[in-house]
């Protein structure tokens, strides 16, 4: 008797703690200007413990929020086989600056307005993280909402892009979801299951910081021997409004 019970018990607490964390990964729980202000706040204290050294070439990728089926996710890209670099891998839209963008938040609006076709003026730009080096390119992350996405419906650059899809914030926050990839010197870097394709590389070091920063109370994605590019003093800080 006590075992059914127990397992009774075990049940009710977790269908409590699913809609717990479901009203916290709400939209209207985090698209408000507070949970933003703070979020944007939390990114920028995210420090990157590596020197950046001045290598010349800058590159941005936008870090699309989005409402798809209700839930607020992240839109993320598969690269085409058709292009020279991490062709087949999940990837944030994004790519190198040019000559004619004054600032790495135009880079990243310009390259998902190729990639995606999103217009720039329907992107609510949030901020910028601190810049990442990575094989000699510096890579600034630009946080921005792009409002409700059918992302069977975009109209994807195909010689850029394979196809474009939807992860729910609530499947970075499921521990079974969660993964790392260890490498040979020992670092370990995130790895996200859940969908069609494996989010893992930069685009999830990046999703990493990303949720770190956004919700460091619920999500729980722990890695021991991340590579040391991030610094998380902020955690232990409190930000004042």
């Amino acid at each position: 008797m006590f075992f059914f019970i127990q397992k009774w018990e075990e049940k009710i607490h977790k269908k409590f703690s699913t809609e717990k964390l479901s009203a916290c990964l709400s939209p209207e729980a985090i698209l408000n200007d507070n949970v933003r202000t703070e979020f944007i706040k939390r990114l920028k204290l995210i420090k990157m413990t590596t020197k950046v050294h001045n290598t010349g070439n800058e590159a941005a990728v936008l870090i699309p929020f989005c409402i798809h089926n209700g839930k607020l996710g992240l839109l993320y890209t598969l690269r085409s086989n058709k292009v020279s670099t991490n062709r087949g891998q999940v990837s944030f839209p994004g790519g190198m600056k040019d000559k004619g963008d004054k600032c790495l938040e135009d880079t990243a609006l310009r390259e998902t307005w190729e990639e995606l076709h999103i217009p720039k003026d329907s992107v609510e730009v949030w901020g910028s993280g601190n810049r990442i080096e990575r094989k000699h390119v510096i890579v600034t992350p630009v946080v921005g909402f792009i409002g409700e996405v059918d992302p069977k419906s975009l109209k994807i650059n195909q010689q850029e892009v394979e196809e474009a899809f939807v992860h729910p914030l609530e499947k970075f926050c499921d521990p079974t979801l969660c993964r790392y990839t260890q490498f040979r010197n020992n670092y370990t870097l995130p790895t996200y299951l859940g969908g069609n394709h494996k989010i893992w590389g930069l685009t999830a070091v990046i999703t990493h910081i990303v949720m770190n920063a956004l919700l460091p109370n619920v999500y729980k994605h722990k890695i021991v021997n991340l590579p040391p590019l991030i610094n998380y003093k902020y955690q232990s800080k409190e930000i004042k409004s």
